[in-house]
Parts: structure tokens; C-alpha cells; sequence
């Protein structure tokens, strides 16, 4: 998990704080390890996105770095005894490339124009 980060900076560990503040404010995490697995998707989906949200307010991330803080905020949390953000988060990071695709924005797709006129 090398991105270049000092994790032990106590202006990185108030951005994890904040981060994981943000999304517990916003998602309800009781009783995760008894959701169907379905429910447990939307709910990673639904963190995920607030998370990724979040974090683009103070950094712009690939995917890689983005993974990365997936794995310090799972540690943070951990530490912190918070186990079900943490199996979230690590559910999260195991469904990755999934649920990250979904909150991607979608490209328009160009519309065709219909003729219409006349031709000369």
C-alpha cells in the first residue's frame, strides 16, 4: 500500500476519519453480516459511492491509489473496532473492479439523426 503517503500524518488519519464519518452518516451498517448476499451489494455499493465521492473532494485517485485507501481506512477501522464498515470496506475491496464500474459515469451515446430533408 505505497502511494507515497505518510498513513501515521495526523492530517491523513483526520482524512480517513472524516471519510468514514461521512459515510457511516450516510449509510446504515447495522446488521450487515446478516443481509442477503444482494443487500449487502447495494449497501457496498451505496458506501462506495459516497466513499469515492469523499475522497475526490481533497485528491483525484486512479483506481490503484483508490484501493489503496480502501486499505488504510479498512486498518483505520479496524483499529478503531469498527468490524462491520471493515468487512464492508473489505468486501468492497474484494468486489473492486464490479462496483467500481457502477459508479462511473456513463458515456452518452450518440443519437442518429433522421433525414428529413430533401436532397438536391
Amino acid at each position: 500500500m505505497n502511494m507515497g503517503i505518510n498513513a501515521k500524518h495526523p492530517s491523513f488519519s483526520s482524512f480517513l476519519n472524516q471519510v468514514t464519518d461521512n459515510v457511516l452518516s450516510n449509510v446504515s451498517i447495522n446488521n450487515y453480516f446478516s443481509l442477503s448476499p444482494e443487500k449487502k451489494l447495494n449497501t457496498q455499493y451505496i458506501a462506495f459511492k459516497i466513499m469515492k465521492k469523499s475522497i475526490n473532494v481533497r485528491a483525484t485517485l486512479n483506481d490503484k491509489d483508490l484501493k489503496n485507501v480502501i486499505g488504510y481506512l479498512m486498518k483505520k477501522n479496524e483499529e478503531s473496532e469498527n468490524y462491520e464498515f471493515t468487512s464492508i470496506l473489505n468486501d468492497i475491496k474484494n468486489n473492486f473492479e464490479e462496483i467500481n464500474e457502477f459508479t462511473k459515469p456513463k458515456k452518452p451515446t450518440p443519437k442518429i439523426k433522421s433525414g428529413g430533408g430533401k436532397l438536391i
